[in-house]
């Protein structure tokens, strides 16, 4: 089954991370994972999120979606904290995968069901949103890639029969 890797972009809300290094915040956690070349952090002290609509996707019309996850790398500037990532659809938003990090990077991959329920559609991944939050007392966050991975079989072929 094909798999398609979304990237974010455009800031959406909230907008609560600060560039640390890179162009903008999109160019922040697109692809490449290059750690702190490019990345955003949180202040201290209070809850931050971060989110994100997706860009385009060529996953065809008609498509049966099979699994939406989440891709993620991070780390805390001291120490150990968590933080979470997140799918909004609409007013509802997803389950949250929370982590505990360290001062090195780490990668995650979280399949996430559709926010409010059901089952997913393309027009469900055209306007899906990405999020990274964390509740943050005084060891600062910083993410370097988030992104969208969606598992997909495209439509059958439709066959047409010609008689003369």
């Amino acid at each position: 089954m094909p798999t398609a890797t979304i990237q974010v972009a455009a800031v959406t809300s909230p907008d609560q991370w600060l560039l640390v290094a890179g162009a903008d915040k999109v160019a922040a956690v697109n692809s490449p994972d290059d750690s702190d070349t490019s990345c955003l952090n949180t202040s201290t002290g209070g809850t931050y999120g971060q989110q994100y609509s997706l860009a385009a996707n060529s996953i065809p019309s008609g498509s049966t979606i099979n699994s939406v996850s989440i891709y993620s790398r991070a780390r805390v500037e001291a120490s150990s904290a968590n933080m979470s990532v997140r799918l909004s659809l609409g007013a509802n938003d997803g389950p949250s995968f929370t982590r505990n990090y360290t001062t090195s990077y780490a990668s995650y991959t979280d399949a996430s069901t559709r926010p409010g329920g059901g089952t997913w559609t393309k027009t469900d991944i055209d306007n899906l949103e990405v999020e990274v939050y964390a509740s943050v007392g005084s060891i600062r966050r910083r993410i370097t890639s988030l992104w969208v991975i969606v598992d997909y079989t495209p439509p059958k072929a439709a066959m047409f029969l010609l008689f003369p």
